[in-house]
């Protein structure tokens, strides 16, 4: 991975997802970029006459929160990462889809409230919000997690539709990086069905270059069984597949993806 971006609004809540950017950058060997996204409370018509102030006080603020943060995490990294830092203006979600697609980013990092929040906050429902839009892996940080070295992974794979081999490819990717182990859970309704253990096995023949199990659990509420899965089996990842659907639908109801990452209390990785 070369670019590492790290969204933020320098909230409580985002503290812990800035550490375990600047550690994965360091073991990875990536740049890191740290992005804020602010709405300027001054505004002037192009068509007035009015002068434009020559420093706009929103991006000042934003940079001076940016070059504060940076210092902090150069406490845990020193100089061994490369930190850039951009505070644009502008609707938090465009703005990021914008910046992974101009810098060309490998991973994205956001925090998100965590479950036990009292009210899901702003920039925590957009993390979520991002999962059905975004097209680089997205790494959701609750705000009680620490980070230690990704050991075991646990990728929740659907097997009533094909995989996405683009997706996996990133797994397997991301899991020979940090040398973790990966076990793959799928929820069935009909585990003993042969096309759910003929796709099943697809997914295997695929992922020969890693060290991997594959469990396929009865039930029906996968969300539950998913996290309940990764808990048991000592999870530091949680990674997802999401898939794209209706947007009419899931501004009324959420993904499995997006419920896991809002209650979890590890990562989660969503990989498009």
């Amino acid at each position: 991975m070369k670019t590492i971006v790290l969204a933020t609004d320098f909230s409580k809540e985002s503290a812990s997802a800035s550490e375990f950017a600047v550690k994965i950058a360091g073991i990875l060997k990536s740049r890191l970029l740290i992005l804020h996204v602010y709405k300027s409370s001054f505004h002037i018509p192009t068509w007035t006459d009015l002068p434009v102030p020559e420093e706009d006080k929103a991006k000042l603020k934003s940079m001076r929160q940016l070059y504060h943060l940076r210092k902090r995490l150069r406490e845990f990294s020193g100089k061994s990462v490369e930190i850039i830092l951009s505070a644009r203006e502008g609707d938090a979600i465009d703005t990021i889809k914008e910046v992974t697609s101009e810098q060309h980013v490998d991973l994205l990092i956001m925090g998100t409230a965590g479950a036990k929040s009292p009210g899901y906050t702003y920039f925590g429902s957009k993390a979520t919000e991002l999962i059905l839009q975004i097209t680089v892996p997205l790494l959701l940080v609750p705000p009680k997690a620490h980070f230690s070295q990704f050991e075991k992974m646990v990728l929740a794979a659907d097997l009533r539709h094909p995989v996405n081999a683009a997706a996996l490819e990133n797994v397997i990717h991301f899991c020979k990086e940090f040398g973790a182990t990966l076990d793959v859970v799928c929820i069935s309704e009909e585990p003993s069905d042969p096309k759910t253990l003929e796709t099943g096995q697809h997914i295997r023949n695929l992922m020969l270059s890693i060290p991997h199990t594959m469990s396929i659990v009865s039930g029906h509420n996968a969300t539950a069984k998913i996290m309940d899965f990764a808990t048991d089996n000592h999870a530091d990842l949680l990674i997802m597949l999401p898939r794209q659907h209706n947007k009419l639908l899931y501004a009324v109801l959420e993904s499995n993806t997006q419920q896991i990452a809002r209650q979890a209390d590890i990562s989660v990785m969503a990989v498009m």
